[in-house]
């Protein structure tokens, strides 16, 4: 009986993160279909990078900002429902950083990545949040840059990430490049 409370517990669990992930992911979508039944969106400009109140970092707008597998780094594949890989989302201590896999040319200016941005500025706002309810220091605060060329994204670079904040980021960059990847390719 004892074992079987296990299984049973261990299973509740599982089928309790599975429904967080869907409802996250529903949350999403709701923010994104009330953002385009609402108002018009707006292209961000040509060679713009996203807003970020510190700098982020020592990343060039030719490369990433360390090699692909630093030390410390997990690797985390954001592939296509078939597998196709789509970028590598490189998981640090305290950063992550998001690489479109080298032949795909994802821009800066369309509706997924656009959304993308908005939530990790929602990211970045709620920590400012919490600065100034004296909750966590300045130095905490979750800031990003996206590093294009033109209007291709080369890399996004993810600082002072919490670790509660990882699997949404992940959930969030995969159905970007997911959705990206579709609209380039004409799939469903």
């Amino acid at each position: 009986m004892a074992r079987l409370r296990e299984l049973i517990v261990r299973r509740i669990e599982q089928l309790e993160d599975e429904l967080s992930g869907l409802r996250e992911v529903l949350s999403f979508v709701d923010d994104l279909l009330k953002e385009l039944s609402f108002r018009r969106l707006s292209l961000p400009e040509e060679g713009a990078t996203a807003p970020s109140p510190a700098p982020a970092g020592p990343e060039t707008p030719t490369g990433p900002a360390q090699p692909s597998g630093a030390p410390g780094e997990t690797v985390i594949p954001l592939t296509t429902v078939e597998g196709e890989l789509l970028a590598n989302m490189y998981v640090g201590p305290g950063y992550v950083r998001i690489v479109p896999a080298e032949d795909k040319k994802f821009h800066a200016s369309s509706r997924p990545f656009r959304y993308f941005v908005r939530q990790l500025q929602g990211v970045q706002d709620r920590d400012a949040s919490l600065v100034a309810e004296g909750r966590l220091s300045p130095d905490e605060v979750t800031t990003f840059n996206v590093i294009t060329d033109g209007d291709v994204v080369k890399e996004v670079v993810i600082k002072n990430v919490k670790p509660g904040d990882v699997r949404k980021l992940k959930s969030v960059a995969r159905w970007a490049f997911r959705t990206m990847w579709q609209q380039m390719t004409g799939g469903s």
